[in-house]
């Protein structure tokens, strides 16, 4: 199998470490475990105030903490002799931090790429449809995984040989797609890509 992940929101916990920083740094005190409505945190920031603080998150040393949302030892037992293709709109110029904290974490994977939705100043990213149609080895199945939807109907659109899936958040709850799948959890895409739940 050739695996495409996305990582903030599937392998590392963007939002924990986000709200973590608003509290520190903005006094916001947020529940632990808060779970945005939004893509954006409409439901807590103006859209001035979201691009200030995620620029500020971003010079932080949260931004290169995250913590893992499936333990990297199983995950890299699961994908073990298969391509790993790791998918991401974070920052190109904050890629090394992005590196170091996956590095810490122990996850194993082939190629990291900054794609995806939005632009960061001046660079603008190819999409994710477009790196995997790229990366694409017709020999193998393809699964992707990613928790934007829009993310996931641009590679659809693009691969439609690639099994494509959304990892459920609270802002993408509404979203429904009869051939994007849903996963509650790592739980869910373990059950799916490893027979009883084992890595195999």
């Amino acid at each position: 199998m050739q695996f495409f992940l996305d990582i903030d929101g599937v392998l590392l916990n963007f939002e924990g470490a986000f709200v973590r920083f608003l509290n520190r740094t903005y006094g916001m005190d947020l529940p632990e475990r808060y779970e945005t409505g939004s893509w954006f945190f409409d439901d807590l920031l103006t859209r001035e105030e979201m691009y200030e603080r995620w620029q500020a998150f971003l010079d932080s040393r949260d931004s290169g903490q995250m913590e893992a949302l499936v333990a990297p030892a199983r995950f890299n037992a699961l994908t073990a002799g298969n391509p790993v293709h790791l998918l991401t709109n974070f920052p190109e110029p904050y890629m090394e931090k992005r590196e170091a904290n996956l590095a810490a974490l122990g996850f194993r994977y082939d190629s990291l790429h900054f794609c995806g939705l939005h632009a960061y100043r001046d660079k603008v990213p190819p999409s994710k449809g477009e790196i995997v149609a790229e990366l694409r080895d017709p020999e193998r199945p393809g699964f992707f995984i990613d928790d934007h939807p829009d993310n996931c109907l641009d590679v659809l659109e693009r691969c439609r040989d690639v099994e494509v899936w959304v990892m459920s958040r609270f802002f993408n709850r509404e979203f429904t797609h009869p051939k994007v799948r849903r996963a509650a959890d790592w739980p869910s895409l373990f059950a799916r890509l490893a027979p009883n739940g084992s890595p195999g």
